[in-house]
């Protein structure tokens, strides 16, 4: 239940990056010492600037450095989500609803409660199932989501998300990821901080002709629910989410709460564990 993004992610910095700063003898001593000293440093300039902060009395070479080191970290470029991979077999909502195998009155209803919950009130969607059914759609397969890497917040790291629904993906099966959305505030979900698990049902956009013909970027989920509130167990120290019973288990949200990839342990029927421990930047953002 994971994708193989984040291997891929983790194997270039922690081993690609390594091996070409190395003089390719004894390499593997190399690589790992070579991480060690790449994050005890970039923890050494976080503390050096946490204490110029607070106005500390630092040394002048120590002052110069990290003026230095900030004055060439230029901020961010906004990245935003990217879709592509467009799939012709579908052109409107009904067409949608024979590919995607969720009837056209749950589509409906979600798109209408989308549409309440995110949009202002001049520029919803319309609420009658006919029109609604025939709005244009284009069915995507991937997301490129750009996430700020761990203690690096110029730095992105692209997680490319997959949708293909019931087709084949590569010749190996379907593949729809599992994601972390953002479907609370912060103080929601326990260790979660307002964001739950959803598997990827679809990647679309919808423009809506009674509307100056407004494009909607929008993904379907199956949505997952925390249990025990979302706090980690006594024993492993990990959060269980299962899936849903009720029929909000399907959920239409903006491409824009989707944060990335999630790793999921299967533990019994329908019952997951949540792998905070994947990486770095994972474990650091729910504990």
């Amino acid at each position: 239940m994971y994708s193989t993004e984040f291997a891929e992610l983790a194997h270039k910095e922690q081993v690609k990056d390594g091996w070409r700063r190395s003089n390719k003898n004894d390499a593997a001593h190399q690589i790992m010492h070579s991480y060690s000293h790449q994050h005890a440093i970039r923890m050494r300039l976080l503390n050096l600037e946490s204490l110029q902060r607070r106005g500390a009395d630092l040394a002048a070479d120590v002052l110069q450095h990290l003026e230095s080191t900030t004055s060439a970290v230029t901020a961010p470029v906004v990245r935003t989500r990217i879709l592509k991979g467009r799939q012709d077999d579908v052109s409107n909502v009904l067409d949608f609803s024979k590919v995607s195998g969720v009837s056209r009155e749950i589509i409906c209803r979600t798109l209408i409660r989308y549409s309440w919950h995110n949009l202002p009130t001049e520029r919803q969607l319309p609420e009658h199932h006919a029109i609604l059914q025939s709005l244009p759609v284009e069915l995507l397969t991937p997301l490129k989501i750009p996430v700020v890497a761990f203690q690096e917040s110029h730095v992105y790291e692209i997680h490319h998300t997959r949708c293909t629904d019931a087709l084949d993906f590569r010749n190996q099966g379907s593949r729809n990821d599992w994601v972390w959305v953002q479907a609370g505030s912060g103080e929601m979900y326990g260790a979660l901080r307002g964001r739950l698990l959803a598997k990827l049902v679809a990647l679309f956009k919808i423009r809506d002709y009674t509307c100056e013909n407004a494009v909607r970027r929008i993904a379907a989920f199956r949505m997952l629910s925390a249990v025990n509130s979302g706090f980690p167990s006594d024993i492993h120290g990990l959060v269980t989410v299962q899936m849903r019973e009720n029929a909000r288990e399907f959920t239409i949200l903006d491409v824009g709460t989707i944060h990335g990839l999630a790793h999921l342990i299967p533990k019994g029927e329908r019952r997951w564990l949540v792998n905070s421990q994947i990486d770095l930047r994972m474990f650091n953002e729910e504990y």
